[in-house]
């Protein structure tokens, strides 16, 4: 399947990726490309999900709770290193080439990725140097020491991703997603290839549970080097493709000659605020790490009772949390280089269209993966990881996963506008209230405590966005047609879910319990999508149009409706 995936990323005829790259017979990007792009990052995205649900579910089978606990104390300090070294400048590169391919000034668009490209291996270095030197200061933090030799061992990802991050964010600025997709199948097939074999070699050789944990870690080096070679080699493609005559002529018909002093300097300006604004997802995280652990032996739980209960949280529900965040996201890589060009070339009424129909494909996917993460919260514990132990904290997951997908492109939206600073201002709100939320919870109700201050603190960093945006584009929504018709739907499909599952348990089958889980869930979810995307289509929340741009499924999937007389 994955092999499949990647033959239809790079498989694109060239003649589409001129006129996408280079805007011929086009300057604004359509409707059409910003619904192209975000179907093929979301496609790459739930590849590189499900390769990252395959590696999660046999890592935590191999080394356990524990192991993942300690695993998952490297991963917050290197997310947010990492979003620190990279600086918000891959945003930044995006929003700027986008404005400046807009108006034609290619030789500006470059000029910002080349100094945007050396900043990022600069801070990438400083970055991997000094989580190397203080990991054990950070390991003590969060409280086991033996999270060591993972911090470690991620220490080097820190130079390579901020490189990739920035070759991504140029494409995205040129609205070709199909790089980015591309590396980021590749990186994750090899991440996971890494840990699946380096684990089992290190716990078949007799090392220890800290050691496995380090060598799950190295996976992100292994990724990132991979994600890196290919993306460079699709940039020379691309570099090649601009500097033919033909294509000149068409591009680069202004030049603004911006100097490299100026450069930084609108970089520095736009990447910070953005910067600490991404902080928002390693930031909970890390305040989890840091304090959870720390309240449940302030409780009388023992060290490894504790770091049990937060393998539970961190290594359940908040990674099953980051797999529809993930996807929606992808949405707002796509829409904040459309707003940003709509806004540069445009006027009011195209920037409320794109921005209107980023979020209201957001409220698509976000709204079923909620209700489908609080129905099935129980089956998908015991098919992945054995047990319902970690129940509670996976339902209040699914309904922050509503709330952080809100968050995520409602930020893109404002970043692609130029308002840097409200996706800052929202965290700094929610972050004060997830740390209140979690002393008073988590000693109460343990990590079911964290998973409900989680869940509050992404609605008001949510709420916060949503609310500055409406008022800066004057957004006016039809609350029937973009409220409750998706509600509608969206219980329809919770209540098919809800009976499969009651009947499931009728039919009493003799099944180990895992297989009989995994059934249930695979079941639920399959007849949910269907269920689902016929409401969209029956509701009229999905027009023939939306359909028809989707890259090579949409033609025929439109003649099939068609026949079926959903469209007339």
């Amino acid at each position: 399947m994955v092999v499949l995936a990647l033959v239809y990323l790079v498989g694109c005829p060239r003649i589409l990726l001129y006129r996408e790259m280079l805007g011929v017979e086009n300057t604004v990007a359509s409707s059409r490309t910003f619904v192209r792009g975000a179907f093929i990052l979301t496609l790459a995205a739930i590849i590189s999900k499900l390769l990252g649900s395959v590696y999660t579910i046999i890592l935590q089978n191999l080394i356990g709770d524990s192991g993942m606990g300690i695993y998952q104390m490297a991963y917050p300090v290197y997310a947010t290193l990492l979003v620190i070294s990279t600086a918000g400048f891959p945003v930044a590169i995006s929003k700027y080439v986008s404005e400046y391919t807009a108006i034609r000034d290619v030789g500006s668009a470059n000029r910002i990725f080349r100094v945007a490209f050396f900043l990022l291996a600069g801070t990438g270095l400083m970055a991997m140097v000094s989580l190397y030197a203080f990991s054990d200061a950070f390991a003590r933090l969060a409280g086991d020491m033996r999270a060591t030799w993972a911090l470690k061992a991620v220490a080097p990802a820190l130079f390579v991703v901020p490189m990739l991050s920035s070759i991504r964010g140029y494409f995205q600025g040129w609205q070709w997603m199909k790089p980015t997709a591309v590396s980021q199948v590749v990186e994750q097939l090899v991440r996971v290839l890494t840990i699946i074999a380096g684990v089992w070699v290190v716990l078949s050789f007799g090392g220890k549970v800290r050691a496995a944990a380090a060598v799950a870690s190295f996976g992100a080096v292994t990724g990132g080097l991979s994600g890196l070679i290919v993306i460079i080699l699709q940039l020379l493609k691309f570099r090649k493709t601009m500097h033919q005559p033909r294509e000149r002529r068409h591009s680069d018909v202004f030049h603004l000659r911006v100097s490299t002093g100026t450069i930084v300097r609108k970089l520095i300006y736009y990447s910070i605020p953005v910067s600490l604004g991404a902080l928002i997802i390693p930031l909970f995280s890390n305040v989890d790490a840091l304090t959870v652990t720390n309240l449940l032996k302030a409780q009388g739980i023992t060290q490894n009772s504790a770091t049990h209960l937060y393998g539970l949280l961190s290594g359940r529900a908040f990674k099953l949390l980051m797999l529809p965040a993930t996807l929606v996201s992808s949405i707002g890589v796509a829409l904040l280089p459309a707003v940003s060009e709509a806004n540069t070339r445009s006027g009011a009424s195209t920037v409320k269209e794109r921005v209107g129909l980023g979020m209201r494909y957001t409220a698509y996917l976000a709204l079923p993966a909620a209700v489908g993460l609080i129905l099935l919260a129980r089956p998908i514990d015991i098919a992945l990881f054995r047990d319902a132990q970690g129940e509670q904290a996976i339902m209040w997951m699914g309904v922050a996963t509503l709330f952080s997908s809100i968050q995520l492109n409602a930020a893109a939206s404002l970043q692609g506008l130029g308002l840097v600073y409200t996706p800052l201002v929202s965290l700094l709100a929610g972050t004060a209230l997830k740390i209140a939320l979690n002393f008073i919870l988590v000693p109460r109700y343990q990590i079911t405590g964290a998973a409900i201050a989680t869940a509050l603190s992404y609605a008001l960093a949510a709420g916060w966005n949503w609310w500055v945006l409406k008022r800066k584009i004057q957004l006016r929504l039809s609350y029937f047609q973009h409220v409750f018709k998706p509600l509608m739907a969206v219980f329809v499909m919770g209540a098919f879910v809800f009976g499969i599952q009651r009947q499931w348990n009728f039919w009493h089958l003799q099944l180990p319990a895992r297989v009989d889980a995994a059934g249930l869930v695979l079941t639920s979810i399959l007849a949910g999508i269907l269920t689902y995307v016929a409401m969209l289509i029956l509701g009229g929340l999905l027009s023939e149009t939306e359909v028809q741009a989707l890259p090579k499924f949409g033609k025929p999937l439109t003649t099939l409706l068609r026949k079926m007389r959903f469209y007339s």
